[in-house]
Order: C-alpha cells, then structure tokens, then sequence
C-alpha cells in the first residue's frame, strides 16, 4: 500500500490525537513479545512506530520511561540492544489480556456491594452512616458486605455510571474508523503497524468500562460493534513472532 495511504489509514484508527507513546509500547511488548523468551530489538521497535508517524526521539524517551517503572528491561547483544517485558510487566499484561482479545463480552453480572465493615455509627442520631459502597462482578466473597445484585431493568443513570458519554463517544468513533480499513494490499511491517494501532485503541477503550456485559451499557455504547471488527481484523493481520519481526525489519 502507498505510504500516504497507509499514513492516512493509521491517522483514522487514532483520531485527532496521537497516542502517548509509552502506552503504545505497553500495547506492542503486550502484542508481540509476551513470552518469556520473546526481545524485540531496537530497531524492529523503531520501525513501528515510525510507520505509525512517532519520531525516533518520542520512542527513545518512552522505552527509557519503562525500564525505569519496571515494565521492561534492555538486553545488549554485540552492539544491538533488544528489549523485552520484565516478570511485572507480563503479569500486568496478562491481567488485562482477557478483556483485550475476548471474542465476546463479560457473562458476569454486576452488583451493588454495601461494606458492613465500612459503616460508621452516627453517635447523635444512633444510626449508620454507610461510607464503602461499590459495583462489582459476582460472586462477591465477602462476609462483611451486603449484596444487592442487580437485575436486567438496570436504570439509565446506574449504565451512565458503568460507561459514561465519554467512553460511548469514544466507542462509537473507534467502530466508525474500523469499518473503513482495508487490511489488504499491505506490506508486512504495515501489516504489524496497523495490528498495534488496532489493538491500542481497543485496549484503550475496552479497559476505560468495567467487566460487565454490553448489554448493561447504555445505548451508546458500541462496543459490541468494535469487538467484532477488531477480532475479524486480527484474524486477517497475524502476529508475527518477535523473531520474525526482528529478521523483518533486519
């Protein structure tokens, strides 16, 4: 595909503004180099973000940023130097991972979790003033709580609150751009590029709401719509290893 074609494509996916370029990274390790042994080299690092439209300066300073929080570490070999996710930062990547490439949404229901333990007695008026009340997923293991789960009439406000506008304008921006990509004709580094924009700006949106069901959002949402582009995309722009990268761009 033309570069100015490509350039154009990217810009699409990523909207208006440019990604922080230290999450990007997060997303690319995450994508592309989670196992144990897997090191991306500097240059194969470079060369995406590069075609992405990030300057080599932008990249430097990011990478220096998560090997000083721990979430990488630097690997010399002769005069190249790789990079790969450290013990911490696989975890934290793992975590997440389920939510990123689940070809469905959550089947867990929310609930209003009021914690006993938590509660104050207002010594004037001998009643409780309740301080700790949140939403999670069941089952909640606690002793100490109330659970009040929450049933299919869930109210607008209470959706509101899982996924507020911002997310739902977030959501229907992304899904508008997915459904204009043309994940043909490109060559095998804009092949990767484009996958690591694709799957940052999922990543992204998906983890800004909690673990529920797309059913208990408000109308707004798409994000439903996304996942299934998203999963259809990836399918068409495999991964490649972190070797394969590395001869690539080599």
């Amino acid at each position: 595909m033309r570069t100015e074609d490509f350039d154009q494509m990217v810009k699409n996916v990523l909207g208006d503004t440019q990604p922080r370029v230290w999450s990007l990274l997060v997303t690319i390790f995450g994508d592309l180099a989670l196992a144990q042994d897997a090191r991306l080299s500097g240059a194969s690092v470079n060369a995406l973000t590069a075609a992405i439209g990030i300057k080599p300066e932008a990249t430097r300073v990011a990478l220096h940023r998560l090997r000083k929080e721990g979430w990488i570490e630097s690997h010399r070999t002769g005069r190249q130097s790789k990079y790969s996710l450290t013990a911490n930062g696989r975890t934290e990547t793992m975590a997440a991972r389920p939510r990123v490439y689940a070809t469905t949404s959550s089947s867990r229901q929310p609930a209003v979790v009021i914690d006993k333990a938590g509660a104050e007695t207002d010594t004037n008026q001998s009643v409780q003033v309740l301080t700790s009340i949140w939403v999670q997923t069941l089952p909640v293991e606690s002793e100490t709580a109330w659970v009040l789960p929450i049933g299919d009439a869930i109210p607008n406000w209470v959706r509101d609150k899982f996924c507020p506008v911002e997310a739902q304008t977030a959501s229907q921006r992304l899904a508008e751009s997915l459904v204009s990509i043309d994940a043909t004709r490109l060559d095998a580094l804009q092949a990767t590029a484009l996958r690591s924009v694709i799957v940052h700006e999922w990543r992204r949106l998906i983890l800004r709401v909690p673990d529920f069901p797309d059913d208990c959002f408000p109308d707004g949402w798409r994000g439903a719509d996304c996942r299934a582009v998203v999963m259809d995309l990836l399918a068409h722009l495999p991964a490649p290893t972190a070797d394969d990268l590395n001869r690539l761009v080599s």
